[in-house]
């Protein structure tokens, strides 16, 4: 019979329970430009996304492709849905994320997958295609 493993004991600081989730964030994505460039508003969106992210350590199957955050969890975070729309324009437009599903047209909720185009933020070689970007109504 295989070992279960146990998470790892949290410290204090951590968390209120010794035992519980957590979300990683790499040392070179937060020395990176790209993370730089990023208002603490961004940032603390992109943990939001990141911390939806689940990998089963059995299988290894995830839900990369089914990141969604919901209107009613923007409005609890944000309160006004443009400016969690504008922070969301701006993590794909640094390469942390891009958009695979626009909801918009069905009245459905955005998915959205994490990506590591913000590696080559501030080269030459950055660039984000449309299909990445998020739908936008036709004025």
């Amino acid at each position: 019979m295989a070992k279960k493993t146990k998470m790892p004991m949290n410290e204090n600081f951590e968390s209120s329970l010794s035992r519980s989730g957590f979300t990683k964030i790499c040392i070179d994505m937060l020395e990176s430009k790209a993370w730089m460039s990023l208002k603490p508003r961004q940032k603390g969106l992109y943990l939001t996304l990141k911390s939806k992210y689940k990998k089963n350590p059995r299988t290894g199957e995830d839900n990369r492709n089914e990141i969604v955050m919901t209107a009613t969890e923007a409005k609890e975070q944000y309160g006004d849905l443009r400016t969690f729309r504008a922070d969301i324009d701006i993590l794909i437009e640094r390469g942390f994320i891009k958009q695979t599903f626009s909801g918009a047209p069905f009245m459905k909720a955005n998915k959205y997958v994490f990506s590591d185009k913000w590696k080559l933020y501030g080269t030459d070689n950055f660039y984000i295609p449309e299909e990445d970007k998020r739908y936008k109504k036709k004025r």
